[in-house]
């Protein structure tokens, strides 16, 4: 198992399910993710603005994508090679 960090912004299709956002999908640079399991989600502080953190994998990997709630931004902050 190898995690790499990544820190670029993406691409999220985004599903409300009990008023809560779960990820359905992602575009990074040309290639497409579907998510198959959001394993955990968290959020955290930095400074006044509020990051929500969704552990995700599909088939083959495991994603961890943020949200961030100043700029309503999407990112893939790491990702691990099973």
């Amino acid at each position: 198992m190898s995690y790499e960090s990544v820190r670029e912004p993406v691409e999220v299709l985004v599903a409300f399910r009990n008023n809560h956002p779960e990820p359905m999908m992602f575009k990074w640079g040309k290639q497409h993710y579907q998510v198959k399991k959001v394993n955990l989600v968290h959020a955290e502080r930095v400074g006044r603005e509020k990051v929500y953190y969704f552990s995700v994998s599909d088939e083959a990997n495991a994603y961890r994508l943020s949200f961030h709630t100043e700029t309503l931004g999407w990112q893939l902050e790491e990702m691990c090679v099973l």
